[in-house]
């Protein structure tokens, strides 16, 4: 019925004469069906980040502009305690980041979308306003993330109000400076 409906056939009195146009029709528009069919698909190209990818890798930079030499020595002490992250995106644009320590897991969820230049935007994840960059090489991608010095409270509650180190560690808070962070992701 869709293809009579569709080439205008519905309703026609056939005579053999009609049935050979239809055929011709039919053998006209099967390939040019298969053609279109395979044509969708290969457009439905699947992001190179849909899937798990595991944390193999952080370490801080030298200097906050993500210059300098890498310190991984704090990747090496998380590890000791079996700190692990994972994260997967899904071609439905959810994704799901995972934190494992000690026994205890954490994660959060959110939303991902790839950019026209291939960048990666997650919202719901990161910190709104964070900048982070990524760089993608075949099964491991990595981000580039600076960080604001900020001053937080002793319960890890970030304090907006204390713009600098003095005023916050002479309220009794800790500051932390500015810094930049290299973390380097596995395809599993």
């Amino acid at each position: 019925f869709f293809v009579y409906r569709h080439l205008g056939l519905a309703g026609c009195n056939f005579t053999f004469q009609g049935v050979k146009k239809m055929k011709k029709a039919l053998l006209l528009f099967f390939p040019l069906m298969i053609f279109i069919s395979c044509g969708d698909k290969e457009d439905e190209e699947v992001s190179t980040f849909v899937g798990t990818w595991n944390l193999t890798f952080t370490g801080e930079y030298e200097n906050a502009d993500c210059t300098g030499d890498i310190d991984s020595s704090g990747w090496a002490l998380a590890q000791a305690f079996g700190f692990e992250v994972s994260i997967t995106f899904d071609e439905d644009g959810t994704v799901e980041v995972s934190f494992s320590a000690m026994g205890n897991t954490e994660t959060e969820t959110g939303t991902w979308s790839e950019s026209s230049n291939g960048s990666l935007i997650m919202d719901d994840i990161a910190d709104e306003g964070e900048s982070i960059s990524l760089s993608v090489d075949g099964n491991t991608f990595s981000v580039t993330a600076p960080s604001d010095a900020y001053c937080e409270d002793e319960d890890g509650e970030e304090l907006p109000e204390y713009t600098d180190q003095s005023s916050c560690e002479n309220a009794g808070n800790d500051w932390y400076e500015a810094s930049c962070t290299l973390s380097v992701y596995t395809k599993q």
